[in-house]
């Protein structure tokens, strides 16, 4: 038996520094007890990552690091915290502090490479550093680095660095002696397929060190990011570990027995005598096992609401039920992420509510057991169309049809206020990026859990919803018809999307193309779209921009999201 090594993938509440060093501590001693001779933490554990501007508040960076350093640890414990910069400048380090037997509050490492692309401002907060991280623990030399410092080694990475802290350490070694091993605490934002892309870093970076390489990943959600998990540690050899995505727990590997590596769930008992988590041994030359991306979907945004409601305090929520694809996926994700008994939904039937969509809009409520009261809007939507008369006549007639969507807010509004609950927005991805939402409508609400996926995404995680019930020995509680039926807004007789939007395969694959892969027009239409409709969907996407910054928070699951990532001008030529 050789070394085992414990990475403890927690889940931290940005700035809460008491309790997350407390959660350490007993993860710490939880890997301790089951063998553990070294355990590290994610990037930044102490105080939660990304702290933002906490890190500009007077006196947070020190009671950061007086709490790492107090961290009692029966064994040499890695722990992230920002810490002193050691320089003359008034930034402080992305760093880690040892703790434990033979340390105490010991600095071994400051962050090298700090991203300043997508959802990173590191630069704004941090010092770099030039100088390897280094340290001693149960009697081997460790190397240490943070998050980027390792992704560079891979060149997956848009900036342009001057130094490879891998390479720096694979020099180390031959000046200075070999490492047992080098870790990596890591705070990697969660997108579909990424744990592929990190599996290629752990193993490039034990090739190139040759020796043992571990990531010990953060999971849970902070506002818009939302952390997988999925902890690794990767071989010479290409024998890569790998933990568990969306939940907590201590994974241990020895270093001289791969197969050997297990997962504690944490905290202990959590996760009942269920439990399907569990560590993947993944063979040199395989990939790890892909997850089905809808059910991975499921969990992603399920963790994105679920800790934005814990983290802020929120304990119950209301959203609009219209029948429709998007409000049942969205009021199955907040029984799930609040409990069924902790959901309100409100069906708000119009003139132009057809009873298929009302009766569906029950079936969901009643397979979910939430809370359902029905509000018919005919009344308000007629003195709402009374007092606006004489403007609607002679106006746009999208005028007449948001104010239904607007009544809808204001109804779910005033019942979240009353409660004092969150409101929960229910569009999607497509819909925001051409506009094809109402403001103070059905953008109301303080969380959006579909806002980074696209609806044919939509419609992948609902069938994901289904099957989950289904394998639980439940009632599927989105119907057929929510799943079938031509999408509608509901807002004129027989209306339906597509007399406003191409199809939803159409518009997503422009939308795809335009955004995350950021092709021109012309190259889009070079791969067979109409050049007319790729031409739409460009304009559409430019001129919506002042809703896209009125939106609420929507966690993040693509590689290229609305919200902190997305930087474009309000007012441009373009």
């Amino acid at each position: 038996m050789g070394e085992i090594v414990a990475l403890l993938q927690l889940n931290p509440t940005v700035g809460d520094i008491e309790s997350n060093a407390a959660e350490i501590e007993r993860a710490a001693a939880l890997a301790a007890s089951n063998g553990a001779s070294i355990a590290c933490t994610c990037e930044l554990a102490v105080c939660g990552y990304p702290p933002r501007d906490l890190l500009l508040d007077d006196g947070f960076v020190e009671r950061c690091q007086a709490a790492a350093s107090a961290i009692q640890s029966p064994i040499p414990l890695l722990v992230g915290t920002p810490i002193d910069s050691g320089s003359e400048r008034t930034k402080p380090a992305n760093g880690a502090v040892r703790v434990g037997p033979g340390g105490s509050g010991e600095i071994v490492c400051r962050k090298q490479l700090l991203p300043t692309y997508d959802v990173f401002d590191e630069a704004r907060y941090f010092e770099p550093n030039l100088d390897a991280g280094l340290a001693s623990a149960s009697g081997m030399h460790l190397g240490v680095t943070i998050c980027e410092d390792a992704w560079q080694h891979v060149g997956d990475v848009p900036n342009d660095y001057r130094t490879d802290p891998i390479e720096q350490l694979a020099d180390w070694q031959q000046r200075g002696g070999p490492l047992g091993l080098t870790v990596n605490l890591s705070a990697s934002p969660y997108h579909l397929a990424k744990e592929g892309e990190r599996a290629a870093l752990v193993r490039a970076a034990a090739t190139t060190l040759d020796h043992p390489f571990a990531l010990c990943n953060q999971v849970g959600g902070n506002d818009d990011l939302i952390f997988d998990g999925r902890s690794l540690v990767a071989w010479p050899d290409g024998t890569v570990v790998q933990g568990p995505g969306w939940c907590m727990g201590v994974m241990l590997v020895d270093l001289e027995d791969p197969s050997s590596a297990s997962w504690l769930p944490w905290p202990e008992g959590e996760c009942g005598p269920d439990c399907r988590c569990a560590v993947q041994v993944v063979a040199p030359g395989d990939e790890p096992a892909a997850p089905d991306s809808g059910t991975d979907l499921l969990s992603a945004v399920t963790t994105g609401l679920g800790d934005y409601c814990r983290k802020s305090g929120i304990t119950s929520l209301v959203l609009g039920m219209s029948g429709g694809i998007d409000s049942a996926v969205c009021t199955v994700i907040a029984a799930r992420a609040v409990g069924p008994a902790n959901v309100l939904g409100l069906s708000m039937p119009s003139r132009h509510s057809s009873q298929h969509s009302i009766d569906d809009a029950v079936a969901t409520a009643e397979a979910l057991g939430i809370e359902m009261l029905s509000i018919p809007i005919n009344e308000l939507h007629d003195e709402a169309e009374e007092a606006l008369a004489e403007e609607l006549d002679s106006g746009d007639p999208v005028a007449a049809e948001n104010l239904q969507a607007r009544i809808r807010g204001m109804l779910v509004m005033g019942a979240a206020n009353a409660r004092g609950s969150m409101a929960v927005a229910t569009g999607n991805k497509s819909e925001l990026a051409v506009g094809y939402c109402t403001l103070y409508g059905d953008m109301n609400g303080g969380y959006a859990p579909l806002g980074d996926l696209y609806k044919t995404q939509v419609y992948e995680l609902a069938r994901a919803i289904n099957a989950d019930a289904e394998s639980m020995g439940n009632p599927p509680p989105l119907t057929e018809s929510t799943l079938t039926k031509a999408p509608s807004a509901e807002l004129a007789p027989d209306q339906v999307d597509q007399d406003s939007l191409p199809p939803y395969a159409t518009l997503d694959a422009i939308l795809h193309a335009l955004i995350e892969d950021m092709a021109s027009p012309e190259s889009i239409a070079a791969e067979g779209y109409d050049e007319a409709t790729v031409a739409w969907v460009e304009d559409k996407l430019n001129t919506s921009e002042h809703k896209r910054w009125q939106m609420p928070p929507a966690p993040r699951v693509s590689e290229r999201a609305f919200g902190q990532g997305w930087r474009q001008p309000l007012a441009v030529k373009r």
